[in-house]
């Protein structure tokens, strides 16, 4: 019966320790999405819990040979896609070719991933903190480009294609109000040929291992036909360090794409509900006599989750303080129930921003609603679901090891 209020205490003892942490933050400012800086690769190796992990950077021979993959973290609002809807960095398979725009590390947490040794710091690359990521199916589609087949060899294991715009009406999954061109930086617009990534016509390695998808179904290599469209996820082959690629997955059909798409919106869906959306506190209006009002903005997230909120919004809303990995103690027991006040939805919202502002009424506050500090929130509608403590903070040693990466190799 003792080990209750000693955990309980462990957790209170932890909660005042990111309390304290979240006190010496300043309000949040969200990074312009024009001072990114677009870099591709393998995704080789991930932290899921902390949102971490480092890339195989494309095409760099001396880099390739010789050098480590770089070593990034997740901003706590960074976007993350997958097959062409909202995800977790947990959700993109080892081995998938992705995109990411880096910015510098924000002020404080230039520590978070840590130098390069002596030997190797010539690889070091300084923008190491994620804005967005996203595999080539999301990368291509969302910005409106689709490809064509030209031709097929299946005995020489090699596929041409070129790239055709698209629609922007099955470009993207955008639910939130943004301001022209916030969910897609470096000067890309929807309907018309990436800047950044492949534009022009290119040869892949195909072999037995990609994965070829028309419906609800993986076919053969020969069902891919000259002129159908086509989206991929690419993949490592033997002459990556000269620019080339191997594609891992192929979409072949509309249908095989739509699924795959409605398939990682619903899981990426679940992981909210289970794990409570995502945020930050903009200010906090403290009362007299206890109390008071905090005002937050939630993060980029699928519309359904905002519609779960809003339908429940004449009911009890929970907020959880975590951290900046987005990390919580005990986020069932260590939270406060507030009412809605204030339902706003902003002008212009920039990249990884869900442009919903809540302004929320507190009977007690937690010393941990300060402006800047990351917080979890709840809809009522949810269950409360207890996480694996490999997920969570259980004391104040993982707090501190989870603040920074511990690199692999």
């Amino acid at each position: 019966m003792r080990i209750l209020p000693f955990l309980f205490a462990v957790l209170a003892i932890g909660a005042s320790e990111s309390i304290a942490s979240a006190e010496n933050q300043s309000a949040p400012l969200f990074v312009e999405a024009d001072k990114a800086r677009h870099i591709s690769g393998e995704l080789v190796y991930i932290d899921a819990v902390n949102r971490r992990g480092g890339i195989r950077l494309d095409g760099d021979q001396g880099r390739y040979y010789t050098g480590p993959p770089h070593w990034f973290a997740l901003l706590p609002y960074a976007p993350v896609w997958h097959n062409g809807a909202r995800a977790e960095l947990r959700h993109i398979p080892l081995g998938t070719h992705v995109h990411g725009y880096f910015v510098l590390p924000t002020p404080g947490e230039e520590a978070t991933i840590p130098a390069l040794p002596d030997d190797k710091k010539q690889f070091a690359i300084p923008e190491n903190h994620v804005l967005l990521m996203e595999d080539d199916f999301s990368f291509y589609q969302r910005r409106g480009q689709a490809w064509k087949v030209v031709s097929i060899d299946v005995a020489k294991e090699k596929i041409k294609l070129e790239p055709v715009a698209i629609p922007q009406s099955t470009a993207s999954n955008t639910a939130a109000p943004t301001k022209p061109g916030a969910l897609l930086p470096g000067g890309d617009v929807a309907g018309k040929l990436v800047k950044a990534g492949i534009n022009t016509p290119f040869t892949f390695d195909i072999d037995v291992r990609s994965e070829i998808w028309q419906g609800r179904q993986l076919v053969e290599l020969s069902a891919i036909q000259p002129g159908g469209i086509v989206q991929f996820n690419l993949a490592w082959c033997q002459g990556w360090g000269q620019g080339e690629f191997r594609v891992g997955r192929l979409w072949i059909d509309e249908g095989s794409r739509t699924l795959a798409t409605e398939r990682q919106r619903q899981r990426h869906v679940q992981y909210e509900r289970e794990r409570w959306t995502a945020g930050w506190i903009d200010e906090v209006e403290h009362f007299d006599y206890g109390g008071g009002i905090v005002t937050l903005t939630l993060f980029d997230v699928d519309q359904e989750i905002l519609d779960d909120l809003w339908n429940d919004r004449e009911e009890r809303i929970a907020v959880a303080v975590s951290e900046r990995t987005r990390r919580t103690w005990a986020h069932r027991s260590d939270r406060k129930f507030a009412k809605l006040v204030e339902w706003k939805r902003l002008d212009s919202a920039p990249l990884g921003s869900s442009g919903v502002q809540l302004k929320l009424k507190f009977v007690e506050l937690l010393a941990g609603y300060t402006p800047g500090a990351c917080v979890r929130v709840k809809a009522e509608r949810w269950k409360f679901v207890s996480m694996p403590p490999e997920e969570r903070l259980t004391s104040l040693e993982d707090q501190q090891r989870g603040s920074r990466m511990v690199l692999p190799w």
